[in-house]
């Protein structure tokens, strides 16, 4: 440390601070809000720190098994490519002339999977939530 730098800081501890400038009205606002009372923190102060950490955790854990879904996705993808070489695939659309005379069960499976998905919104979803 400088000797200057020492000085000033001697100075600092004793309580006094020469000059008229900003730095010894900054030096004033510090000393004044250190002689005030006791600050006391708000009521739900612990509550919102807690929450704040419980976010901060779920972003984390979010994040992670996003890492683990990408990569669960990338080597299926890897492991399809992988297949198809081996195998000599060759894709075409014979296997779907099943769906040509049944247009109303695939009709009836897209509205019943509707159904299902506005009842556990609107109705499970709630009593859970009780």
């Amino acid at each position: 440390m400088k000797q200057g730098d020492e000085d000033l800081k001697n100075q600092f501890d004793h309580g006094d601070f020469p000059g008229e400038g900003i730095d010894a009205q900054a030096h004033q606002k510090i000393v004044d809000a250190l002689k005030r009372e006791e600050y006391t923190l708000p009521v739900y102060f612990a509550d919102r720190l807690v929450t704040l950490i419980e976010s901060k955790e779920r972003a984390k854990e979010i994040s992670r098994d996003n890492l683990w879904l990408g990569l669960g996705l990338f080597s299926m993808v890897i492991a399809l490519v992988v297949a198809f070489v081996l195998t000599d695939f060759k894709a075409s659309v014979g296997a779907f002339q099943f769906f040509a005379g049944h247009r109303g069960l695939i009709f009836f499976g897209i509205f019943f999977i509707l159904v299902l998905h506005w009842v556990d919104k609107k109705i499970l979803r709630k009593v859970e939530a009780f």
